[in-house]
C-alpha cells in the first residue's frame, strides 16, 4: 500500500510522516490518529534522506497489514469455534449441555488477551513498518494536490 504525506520530523534513520486518513486506515491500526481525527502520523524508515517539509510517498508492507488483520479478526473466530468443539467433545454432544458455550466464551476472551499481548510485543519490536520510497518534486506535489482537490469536488 502506497500513501503520500508530509514529513513533520526526522530523527536518525526515521521520518514521522503526516498524511490524511484514508479508508484503509480504519482497519489497519499501524498509524497514530492525529488530534483532529482526520490525519494520521506514521513512523517510516527514511533511507532516502527526506527532511522536514518534504512531501513523500511511503510504502506499507501489505503482508504486515494482512497479518495484523488475520490476528485481529480470525484468531478469535478460530479459538471460539475450537472452544465450542472441545466443550461439545467433553460433553459427548449432549444437547442440553452448557459447557460448549461456556468454553467458546472462555476461548474468545483468551484470544482477545492473546491478540492484545501479541500486538504490544510486535509494536515494541517492529518500529519501522513503513518505508519512504520516493520524495516528490514540487511539480509532483502540485499535481498531487490538484488530484486530491478534484476528487474532493466529485470529478
Amino acid at each position: 500500500m502506497v500513501e503520500t504525506g508530509i514529513v513533520v520530523s526526522v530523527e536518525n534513520d526515521a521520518a514521522v510522516v503526516s498524511m490524511p486518513m484514508s479508508g484503509g486506515c480504519k482497519n489497519c491500526g499501524i498509524c497514530i490518529v492525529g488530534e483532529d481525527g482526520h490525519d494520521v502520523l506514521l513512523l517510516a524508515r527514511n533511507e532516502l534522506g527526506s527532511v522536514q517539509g518534504d512531501t513523500v510517498e511511503i510504502e506499507i508492507s501489505n503482508g504486515k497489514v494482512v497479518a495484523a488483520a488475520f490476528a485481529i479478526y480470525m484468531v478469535p473466530v478460530f479459538l471460539t469455534i475450537m472452544g465450542f468443539v472441545v466443550g461439545n467433545w467433553i460433553t459427548g454432544g449432549a444437547e442440553e449441555a452448557v459447557l460448549p458455550i461456556v468454553l467458546a466464551v472462555v476461548f474468545l476472551v483468551v484470544s482477545f488477551v492473546g491478540v492484545a499481548l501479541y500486538d504490544s510485543r510486535v509494536r515494541k519490536t517492529e518500529t519501522h513498518e513503513a518505508t519512504v520510497v520516493r520524495i516528490l518534486s514540487p511539480d509532483e506535489v502540485d499535481e498531487h494536490n490538484r488530484s486530491i482537490h478534484d476528487m474532493g469536488m466529485g470529478e
